[in-house]
């Protein structure tokens, strides 16, 4: 599965990114994983808000995750 973080670079957007690949180098998850830093991609994708995590192309959240078990959980129920 294919998961995507598009954001502006901010620090949040960044520790996203350092979150999803922690995840998959803890073996959690499986996933092909991108950090995008194009606010064009943002205005694309009709968000009003950053970070956002895409799974399979489709928006799963936008903003922030309290913990990493937060964030888990959002993959999970996205089939990562």
């Amino acid at each position: 599965m294919k998961v995507v973080i598009v954001g502006p670079g901010c620090p949040g957007c960044k520790e996203l990114h350092e979150m999803v690949k922690k995840l998959k180098d803890d073996g959690k998850i499986k996933a092909d994983i991108e950090y995008h830093n194009d606010v064009n991609e943002l205005i694309e994708l009709g968000v009003m808000g950053s970070p956002v995590l895409l799974v399979g192309g489709k928006v799963a959240h936008v903003g922030r995750f309290k913990n990493e078990a937060e964030l888990l959980k959002c993959l999970k129920a996205n089939k990562v």
